[in-house]
């Protein structure tokens, strides 16, 4: 991890592509309908507050290990859930 800046730029990029994809997939592939598009895009919403919270607010060690390992499990629990919404828009 280089710095919480482009941690939070990435998080940032990977939820506007994922709502992106949502309203391709409700306006032009016709795939979701109303309340799973809004369902979706507020799953989406509330996963970029929640992670660009948690960068912004580690745990409160000094101790680089432990704040290594917190960013680590924070950009894996990430990874997870833009996996399930993926997973949401391919169906």
């Amino acid at each position: 991890m280089a710095n919480r800046r482009t941690l939070k730029k990435g998080i940032q990029l990977v939820t506007s592509e994922l709502i992106t994809e949502s309203y391709i997939s409700f306006l032009m592939l016709k795939k979701l309908d109303k309340n799973s598009f809004d369902a979706v895009i507020e799953k989406i919403a509330n996963i970029n507050n929640d992670f660009l919270g948690r960068v912004n607010h580690p745990n409160g060690t000094k101790e680089p290990k432990l704040i290594k390992s917190y960013y680590q499990k924070v950009i894996a629990d990430f990874n997870k859930e833009v996996a399930q919404i993926i997973e949401t828009l391919n169906k």
